[in-house]
């Protein structure tokens, strides 16, 4: 009995094979997208609030984030914090864990 269900079954579905696509582009995906890539284009205003986004490759273990602000941008260092030079100095005796180095951006290549 139930191997007759389960063969009707199969056989009804036969012409549902669908394979998992991708969504459609709509046009309010595409919309938002284009707000967003022009967002992203032009610098905050003074009363906004400062952009921060990830420099470096994500799996990098030494961090690198771009501050973008009305009056400038700025890069952010951070050190491996895995690391034995980063993280013990000779002279202090206990370990600087992310202490960061602010200096102008590297060149995305």
């Amino acid at each position: 009995m139930l191997k007759a269900v389960g063969a009707i079954d199969r056989e009804l579905r036969a012409g549902e094979r669908k394979f998992v696509t991708a969504p459609p582009d709509t046009a309010q995906a595409r919309l938002e997208r284009g707000f967003a890539e022009a967002r992203a284009a032009v610098k905050p205003k003074w009363f906004e609030a400062a952009q921060i986004e990830l420099f470096s490759a994500p799996n990098d273990p030494k961090r690198i984030y771009r501050i973008v602000t009305a009056f400038g941008e700025y890069c952010l260092y951070y050190p491996d914090k895995a690391s034995i030079s980063a993280n013990a100095s000779a002279g202090s005796g206990h370990a600087s864990f992310g202490q960061p180095r602010m200096s102008s951006c590297p060149r995305r290549f």
